[in-house]
């Protein structure tokens, strides 16, 4: 599988499939994704050891991947059902800014072959040269995107 394709797949299609199938709010998914990478810098490192040493190979990497992934999961579980009809398509931009500093910022982070490898396309290098825009005008849509969320009466 090349490595562009299970980067889209982990990073792009992943949201795209909660925000579809789940009806969860794009806004909390990327606030969720800004904590997990806060989180990240704040783990021991004892325990990112002792938890990658069950993983054979590159274990402390997945796990620092699998608290940002798990963190959106969560984060969308718990939004569920709470974005419908053709809002259903804005959110998709702030899904599209996820995937993007997601890709720019894990590589380095968590340390995963595959995304780093992931940094040698051509792609990578524009968007890297975008960084802060793409991570800002993300927490903007992120934040409008659920401060418009629709109240229930």
């Amino acid at each position: 599988m090349s490595v562009l394709l299970l980067t889209t797949l982990v990073l792009l299609v992943l949201p795209l499939f909660l925000l579809f199938f789940f009806g969860t709010n794009a806004g909390v998914m990327f606030l969720a994704a800004c904590a997990g990478i806060v989180l990240l810098s704040s783990l021991d490192p004892a325990v990112v050891t002792t938890a990658g040493a069950v993983v054979p190979g590159e274990g402390e990497a997945y796990i620092r991947l699998s608290v940002v992934m798990l963190a959106i999961v969560l984060g969308a579980m718990m939004f569920r059902h709470t974005v419908k009809g053709p809002v259903l398509l804005a959110h998709v931009f702030v899904i599209l800014f996820l995937a993007g500093t997601l890709w720019t910022l894990l590589p380095n982070v968590t340390g995963v072959s595959w995304l780093v490898e992931s940094t040698n396309q051509s792609v990578w290098d524009t968007l890297s040269d975008f960084t802060s825009l793409i991570v800002s005008a993300g927490f903007v849509s992120g934040l409008v995107a659920v401060l418009a969320r629709s109240k229930k009466h």
